[in-house]
């Protein structure tokens, strides 16, 4: 089952140059794959399940921009056990093929705060395609932390960036990445294709450690504690986009 839905571009979603941030997009996909959950009879109400998001790929091959409405839309490809892959797609009014998404989940119990085997119920209830995709992987591959990095900057988390999990919303980590970039780099936001992968959750008061380096491919971020000890997300910048089934 695909689920669609249109989206508008607003002032809050973009950037000084009027055009989608990363955040912005991940926010979207967010939405749309709740959307999904709750067509299939899943929630925090419902049924005491929800998912988990554990990495995303995404690829920009054109940016919106304020003002505009695109489609969005979502799909799950695969799902085992405890685990699920999904894609994204977003396309401009006209039908061009503007940003494509793909991400793993994990199924937690929300109460008992575990993971949660999805049932065969649960699973028929997404209609999974597991033949409709952009990329040529539904497992993404674990983000490596770089051996060094070239400057640091500390965060405090404020309550306004936890959600409903008690953790801090997926989204939020872009705006650290956001944070830490160089300013040529975060002002011009022509990074059009980077991976996130969420390792630790973060919570009210923490302080992390945002760490940025650069390579000739692009720039990586690592959120960790402020002590080291622990790796939150990795999150990676490349400088192109590169074609789909890389």
């Amino acid at each position: 089952m695909v689920v669609s839905d249109k989206f508008y571009i607003g002032y809050r979603d973009v950037d000084t140059n009027l055009k989608i941030k990363n955040s912005a997009i991940l926010n979207v996909f967010e939405d749309i794959a709740g959307i999904h959950a709750s067509q299939a009879g899943e929630g925090f109400r419902k049924t005491g399940t929800t998912w988990l998001l554990t990495g995303y790929k995404v690829k920009i091959f054109k940016r919106p921009v304020h003002g505009e409405k695109v489609d969005v839309s979502t799909w799950g490809t695969e799902i085992k056990n405890v685990m699920a892959s999904r894609e994204f797609e977003v396309r401009s009014e006209s039908g061009e093929l503007l940003i494509i998404g793909l991400s793993n989940w994990v199924h937690i119990n929300i109460n008992e705060k575990k993971l949660e085997r999805v049932s065969d119920e649960l699973m028929e209830a997404y209609k999974l395609e597991p033949n409709k995709t952009n990329f040529n992987e539904k497992k993404l591959k674990k983000l490596s932390e770089p051996v060094c990095y070239e400057y640091e900057k500390d965060y405090y988390i404020d309550w306004n960036w936890i959600d409903a999990n008690n953790h801090m919303n997926n989204i939020f980590y872009m705006d650290l990445a956001d944070i830490v970039l160089p300013d040529e780099i975060s002002q011009n936001n022509e990074f059009n294709y980077f991976e996130v992968m969420y390792k630790k959750e973060i919570k009210y008061k923490d302080v992390v450690k945002c760490c940025y380096s650069k390579n000739e491919e692009g720039c990586t971020i690592a959120i960790k504690s402020k002590e080291n000890e622990d790796v939150h997300s990795i999150i990676k910048f490349y400088k192109k986009t590169i074609d789909n089934g890389d």
